[in-house]
């Protein structure tokens, strides 16, 4: 895996350092190391070289960009190709006022996939991979995967349905109804089915949770009550207006208030 890692002056710089040193000890083929501001701070990628201590089959690269940290990772990640773009709060809270200030403007605006750290750090042990049970699943799979396998941690593919849903489809109410709807001869079930099948196959454990409700608030209670490390969510081209808009939404929603750190994935074809 090909990562990129912002290691320049930022509020969590020492969070993302911590959280990212056994992504790249385990995880990483590449890793180059980014900052801002120019030659004068590359102290900063000494030093960070140095923390995350990466093993000598891991190609390292030090990059220091002119300019400020959203400037730096945007020329970074379309200079040359990468896997997952790890990063963190680039300002102090009063700098989410400004419009694309932000790490999560950045997260939505780059190709590759993007890894926002924020909260305590901790090993990822348990993943939550949001999926809306189409075939894009696949995509956020394999990424989760590449995470999950060299960690050995385990992941919960969840889907939220609303309740229109499973009346819609004759289910009923909530409860056990939702788990007989997984078990269902739906697309979506097939695919939810599909995607942990591909997780096991990989070496990783896995299980298949649904809920009911809004997407985004069912999500964050999952993440409440699970005792999760990250979330993985898709970021993907999708067919009509309607849909890139919701889907950007909650995204965007869950980069505001995932108590966790948050992996949104691009798979092939993203915007």
């Amino acid at each position: 895996m090909k990562i990129l890692l912002y290691a320049g002056a930022a509020p969590s710089r020492d969070s993302v350092l911590q959280f990212s040193v056994p992504i790249v000890q385990r995880c990483a083929s590449a890793l180059t190391l980014l900052s801002g501001g120019g030659a004068e701070r590359q102290a900063l990628l000494d030093d960070a070289l140095r923390r995350v201590a990466a093993p000598p089959h891991v190609a390292v690269t030090l990059k220091s960009l002119p300019g400020n940290a959203q400037a730096a990772i945007l020329a970074a990640a379309r200079a040359q190709p990468y896997d997952l773009v790890i990063l963190g709060r680039l300002h102090q809270p009063l700098g989410r006022l400004l419009p694309g200030a932000h790490s999560k403007a950045i997260a939505q605006r780059l190709e590759p996939s993007v890894l926002r750290v924020h909260g305590p750090p901790r090993p990822i042990r348990r993943i939550l991979l949001a999926s809306g049970g189409d075939h894009r699943t696949f995509a956020d799979v394999s990424a989760a995967a590449r995470i999950a396998g060299p960690l050995g941690a385990e992941v919960t593919v969840l889907h939220v349905l609303s309740q229109q849903s499973l009346v819609f489809e004759g289910f009923g109410a909530r409860g056990t109804l939702v788990d007989t709807f997984l078990a269902g001869s739906t697309p979506e079930a097939s695919t939810l089915r599909d995607a942990v099948a591909l997780l096991s196959a990989r070496g990783v454990k896995a299980q298949l949770r649904g809920r009911v409700g809004p997407v985004v608030e069912e999500i964050l209670s999952e993440l409440r009550v699970g005792s999760y490390d990250l979330l993985v969510i898709g970021a993907h081209r999708v067919a009509s207006a309607l849909d890139r808009i919701l889907l950007e939404d909650i995204t965007e929603d869950l980069l505001d208030i995932s108590p966790l750190p948050v992996m949104v994935v691009r798979g092939q074809g993203d915007s």
